[in-house]
Formats: structure tokens, sequence, C-alpha cells
């Protein structure tokens, strides 16, 4: 039986690139193949961060790949809809957001058919790889390990050794400051809708272009009459569009008052890509 090639989906966060750097560092088995989907909207210090641990990875001898998916700020929104904005009805009642597709659009699908072609594959007929020709690791952390979902493909395997050293979010920041690392920001698009207020005020106050970015997109994508086609978790139809998770514009919102109500900590569920 052949053994699988251990591969890790790398968000460039705080878990994934923990992963990475103990792997590198012996404190895990080696991995063959470190992996970045990249949307092309992610923050500046996320692509810096990304770039230095890139050379640092394969100063290590790991093969790290930059696979850009798409650029999400446009296809993702305009083209199709594959964010999950949240949404307002004709009536102006305030709905669920909508159906989550960025992750398997911008994150698995590009991943599985990358590990196809690998492998000798077509991307995406048929016949399909072998079972278990790759060991997946993922960056979930005992703190969410209730997210852990098994691989919907053969030849793929899911991992997650994080929760099997059960380490938490604060741990990974611990390791990588033990070893005088960076740690990374919160891996994110800059108009990720599932980002907390918190966030939202952070990049205010510290990243204006981002947040003037962020601003226009919200704008941007209010009326977009793609909408009412698509639905969304909660109802049949959208009138409106938001980025923003009270369903108000983004540059109007009360963040200060919102980042108050919110659980310290509170984590995002688009931030790890799932294997499917």
């Amino acid at each position: 039986m052949t053994t699988p090639q251990r591969t890790l989906a790398w968000g460039a966060g705080v878990q994934s690139t923990a992963l990475a750097v103990m792997s590198a560092l012996g404190d895990l088995e080696p991995l063959e193949l470190i992996i970045h989907t990249d949307p092309q909207w992610e923050r500046y210090e996320t692509r810096v961060i990304r770039s230095w641990y890139q050379t640092w990875l394969q100063d290590h001898g790991i093969e790290t790949h930059i696979l850009p998916t798409g650029n999400i700020r446009t296809q993702g929104a305009f083209n199709h809809i594959h964010m999950p904005f949240w949404t307002v009805d004709a009536a102006g009642n305030r709905r669920a957001h909508l159906r989550r597709q960025c992750s398997r659009e911008y994150k698995i699908r590009p991943t599985r058919r990358f590990l196809r072609a690998r492998a000798g594959y077509h991307p995406s007929k048929a016949p399909n790889p072998p079972a278990a020709l790759y060991e997946q690791w993922i960056g979930i952390s005992l703190d969410e390990a209730n997210r852990r979902k098994a691989s919907r493909v053969q030849y793929i395997t899911a991992r997650w050794p994080l929760v099997e050293l059960r380490m938490t979010r604060h741990d990974c920041i611990r390791y990588l400051e033990n070893h005088d690392l960076p740690v990374p920001i919160k891996s994110a698009c800059i108009g990720c809708p599932f980002r907390p207020a918190s966030e939202w005020l952070q990049m205010r106050e510290t990243s204006p272009d981002e947040w003037h970015e962020a601003c226009e997109f919200d704008n941007a994508i209010r009326h977009n009459p793609l909408a009412a086609r698509v639905g969304n978790e909660g109802s049949s139809t959208a009138d409106r569009l938001f980025v923003y998770r009270h369903a108000v514009p983004l540059a109007e919102a009360d963040l200060a008052t919102d980042a108050t109500r919110e659980r310290p900590g509170r984590q995002l569920p688009l931030l790890v890509p799932e294997i499917h």
C-alpha cells in the first residue's frame, strides 16, 4: 500500500502556520507539500507574512505553493455570488446570510484540482486518483474541534494534528512566539462578511486604505441583481446585500458598541477550509 503524501491546507493564519512550522522543526511528521489558495483579496499584513513564511518553509525543505484561485472581489460578488452577504428583503426585514460558497469555490475545489493534476489525473474528470493518496492536514485547533469534516473525495484523507495534540489557538500563538517567529493575524478576505465588529474596528483604525476598500465594496454589492436568484439560508430572496452582519452600511455601523457585545476570542467560520 502506498504511503499517503502529507499535505497542508495553509490559510496563512495562526493555526495552519503553526502546523507548518511544527513540521519544519521536527515536532510533527515531515510534510511533502504546503498549498495556499489565494483569493487575491487578503489583507496586506497577511500577504506580507505569507511571503515571509513561504521563503522560511522552503528554506526548511518543504515545497510550498501559492495557488491563485481567481479574484473573489470581482468574481465572487458580481459575476456570481459566492460570498455569504447579509441580507434585507423587499419589505425591509433582515434575513439570514446568503449561502456560503467561497470556501468551496476558492479553497476546496482549487486544492482538489491541483492535487489531482499533481498525481497525473485530469483536474475534474474520471478516473479518480487512488484512495488515500493524500493526507491533508487542516489547521483546526482544539477550541474549534466541532468544525472538523471528513473528506468527501476518496483520494484525500483529512487529518487535524492540532486536535490530536490538544492544542488551542492560544497554544499555537505561544508556540510561534517561543520560536521567535512572527504571529499571523486572522486570515480572511478584506470584505469577508463573517468578520466581527472588533476586527472591522481594528481595520478602520489601523488600515484606512483597506477600510475604504471594504466600504466601497459594501456599497457596490448593495443592490446586486443576482441576489434574488441566489436566495439565502433563511429566506427565499434577498433585496439588499451587506458586508456587515447587522445589515447596515459598513461605513455607518456603530462598531465600537457592537464590539463590546461580542464574545471574546470569537472565531470566524470562514477561515479554515474544509476538504470536500
